[in-house]
């Protein structure tokens, strides 16, 4: 049986790489009482059965097989959670420069512990696929949640990372593609008090075709600049005010993709030159009531 504990990184790298390493890691701060496991049960495709797992955590002939049976449950535990990832393994985009909202206590408080996970093990992965694993979780709550609003993340989480920009300037932006998915995406500014995230400066970048499948990768669709507007006056002025949000809609697949960054947008001199209009839509497939009475 191979000793992995000897083997490089690298060679557990494969399509569910993150999730693998996590299970092993796992395993890792279990020894010395839990057995090597071989390689090859570190695939993605693999882990999606617990009974390849279980047998070295119980076969008599194992050591340390007594011992082993008092963790045995915790670890088919991690097992089912790893596994319960893989509709998001093959995710897709997030922001990277700044770096967008990430999981923490806020969003496992809200989402659940499972989608916690989920996003902790990818952050890149679809809305879709969110509600399908927070669906008939009880610590999933959907008035708190809000998975259309930021993909969940919460600025609680986020404190420590809030950008600070000026009417007017030109903000670098990194959207880093993962796995192209054909659809359309934009850039806006959203209200983050509001359930759903309502838009008071849409589109300050567009593309009607975004991550094509049937080209290559466009780097200005990764890498690119928008221009903060003018037009805010105070309503960006305090940090958990205001987001940028990427919305990336692939409708083909049924996925969509968000990622936010907090921000602070000093007061604006020049009047307002219009009222925002509210380009939010409620999300009834985010479980909400709230969401679903608004519809």
């Amino acid at each position: 049986m191979e000793n992995w504990n000897r083997m490089p990184a690298k060679a557990y790298i494969g399509e569910c790489s993150r999730f693998s390493l996590d299970l092993l890691f796992f395993i890792n701060s279990l020894r010395p009482l839990a057995p090597p496991l071989p390689s090859a049960l570190t695939g993605c495709s693999r882990l999606k059965d617990k009974k390849q797992i279980k047998p070295y955590l119980s076969d008599p002939s194992t050591p340390h097989t007594r011992t082993n049976m008092h963790f045995n449950g915790a670890l088919l535990a991690s097992v089912a959670t790893l596994s319960s990832m893989a509709p998001l393994a093959n995710a897709h985009g997030y922001f990277t420069k700044p770096e967008g909202r990430q999981p923490g206590t806020a969003f496992q408080d809200a989402c659940g512990m499972q989608a916690y996970y989920n996003m902790k093990g990818s952050i890149n992965g679809n809305i879709q696929g969110l509600q399908q694993v927070v669906a008939n979780q009880d610590d999933y709550n959907p008035d708190e949640c809000h998975l259309w609003k930021c993909k969940g993340m919460k600025y609680a989480d986020n404190k420590d990372n809030v950008q600070s920009y000026t009417p007017g300037q030109s903000v670098d932006l990194t959207f880093t593609i993962v796995a192209p998915h054909t659809g359309h995406a934009n850039v806006s500014i959203i209200d983050t008090s509001s359930p759903n995230g309502k838009v008071i400066a849409k589109n300050l970048k567009k593309w009607d075709t975004y991550a094509s499948t049937s080209s290559p990768i466009q780097d200005s669709q990764q890498n690119f600049s928008v221009k903060m507007p003018t037009n805010l006056g105070d309503q960006c002025a305090e940090e958990g005010q205001c987001a940028i949000q990427m919305y990336w809609d692939a409708p083909d697949i049924d996925q969509t993709y968000e990622s936010c960054i907090d921000f602070t947008l000093s007061s604006s001199n020049s009047k307002r030159e219009a009222e925002a209009e509210d380009f939010s839509r409620p999300h009834p497939r985010d479980f909400s009531p709230r969401a679903a009475a608004e519809e």
